[in-house]
């Protein structure tokens, strides 16, 4: 399981690199929280490894797509988003759980394709499993947060980076023809 700091922050830094306008906290909230989200099978009492337990069905893309669209329908007009933009939009942060969750070197793998198909992949990724529980992470201490930084946080760092410049030099180049 990839820490839920690191599932958040790529559900802000891809909303970085979604929209270059200014919206309201509510987007920059669902955001942050829609990627975690799949981790509310921790608390379920079903065995870990059934589909209704910790990295069950929650961590499936028709869920990511269900909850898109609880999230989406009652925002998009709030947002002044096209409804299939930001269900998009909210589909893939969700759905980037179960795929960074399979990118880990342990622990059950991810029942994406549920309910259409039962395999589950992974782990076949670099990151080490959570090693942190609720307490404030300390890389110093933690393998598996290093681990992220290095495979998540640094790639994610610079596709926002090239993506905020690349949007920096084109309203240059707009305004100075």
């Amino acid at each position: 399981m990839v820490t839920s700091y690191t599932h958040g922050l790529v559900g802000l830094g891809l909303g970085k690199v979604f929209t270059g306008r200014r919206l309201p906290w509510l987007f920059w909230l669902l955001a942050l929280v829609l990627p975690i989200l799949p981790d509310v099978d921790v608390f379920s009492r079903a065995a870990y490894g059934s589909i209704w337990g910790h990295r069950g069905f929650t961590h499936s893309l028709v869920f990511a797509l269900g909850l898109a669209l609880v999230a989406a329908l009652p925002t998009f007009r709030y947002f002044k988003i096209s409804f299939w933009i930001l269900w998009s939009f909210f589909f893939v942060i969700t759905a980037t759980h179960g795929v960074l969750d399979a990118c880990t070197r342990g622990g059950e793998g991810i029942p994406l394709l549920w309910p259409f198909y039962d395999h589950r992949f992974g782990p076949w990724g670099p990151i080490l499993v959570s090693d942190l529980g609720f307490e404030w992470p300390d890389p110093r201490r933690s393998r598996a947060l290093r681990d992220e930084m290095l495979w998540v946080w640094l790639p994610l760092a610079a596709l926002v980076g090239m993506v905020m410049l690349w949007r920096r030099w084109r309203r240059a180049a707009t305004k100075n023809p």
